[in-house]
């Protein structure tokens, strides 16, 4: 049976589905206009009210508005981060390894405390599953400190000793601590990758305020679901890129995001 919609009213063309979508589609992209160019019939008024519906497929100028906006910052967020990806590629090769004496295995690929490069990707040594775990300045201290308050608590002179030397070792340790981490800091700040890092953050605020402006305005034809389904895209590129290789509940927003833009712009016959 043909896809297509009778018009009721004489000299009325005919409107397939085709010829819709590639209207929303024009909506999705055209960030200057207040209304979607739809093939519309030339009378506006009929007893068929699936027609009617159809000759108002317009996308809401607030909308068409804010996704230019979205649009402008997902661009500066994507500079952003080409051009930290430049800095790093400068000087990755000053950024130091961490010394084996302040590293612990065992890390998991979700570790806040796991070992990164200039780049912030996990550092993963030959042979090994996973980044190593970082052990802070903070703890290195507290090791110090314990060792230091059981000095005196040896009940021989051979357990004192033995806890001095242990003592001497964690302050040993400390010190490649503090030496390795001011050696990043002082790549970081010769580098500029503090601002770099900054530009990408607030790029990254901008794209989720204006998703956020976008999703809060009701959407009134299939224009305005194509738009509000970039945003949904956008945002997921921008802050949770895997939720898209998530097949479970955390992934469908972005695939049925992706499933209306490709709707939109005439995937689906």
């Amino acid at each position: 049976m043909p896809n297509t919609v009778q018009a009721a009213a004489e000299g009325v063309p005919q409107i397939n589905r085709r010829r819709l979508l590639a209207g929303i589609a024009a909506a999705s992209t055209a960030a200057g206009a207040s209304v979607v160019a739809f093939p519309a019939p030339a009378a506006t008024s009929t007893n068929n009210p699936e027609v009617t519906h159809l000759a108002e497929p317009q996308a809401n100028p607030e909308l068409v508005a804010l996704v230019s906006k979205l649009r402008d910052a997902k661009a500066e967020r994507d500079a952003a981060k080409d051009a930290k990806e430049w800095l790093v590629d400068e000087w990755r090769h000053l950024w130091p390894l961490a010394p084996e004496e302040i590293t612990l295995r065992g890390c998991t690929e979700w570790d806040d405390c796991r070992e990164v490069d200039m780049a912030g990707s996990p550092v993963i040594r030959p042979g090994e599953k996973y980044a190593r775990r970082l052990r802070s300045i903070k703890d290195l201290g507290w090791f110090i400190d314990f060792r230091t308050s059981h000095i005196e608590k040896a009940r021989s002179e051979k357990a004192r000793l033995q806890r001095i030397a242990k003592l001497d070792e964690e302050k040993r340790v400390l010190r490649l601590g503090e030496e390795y981490y001011t050696a990043i800091e002082r790549v970081k700040d010769a580098s500029g990758i503090h601002a770099a890092d900054a530009r990408i953050k607030t790029a990254g605020r901008a794209v989720t305020h204006l998703c956020k402006q976008i999703m809060a305005v009701q959407a009134k034809s299939p224009a305005c679901l194509a738009i509000k389904a970039e945003a949904v895209e956008v945002w997921c590129e921008v802050h949770t890129y895997l939720l898209k290789d998530d097949d479970g509940i955390f992934g469908w927003p972005c695939r049925l995001a992706s499933d209306i833009l490709n709707v939109a712009a005439g995937g689906v016959s």
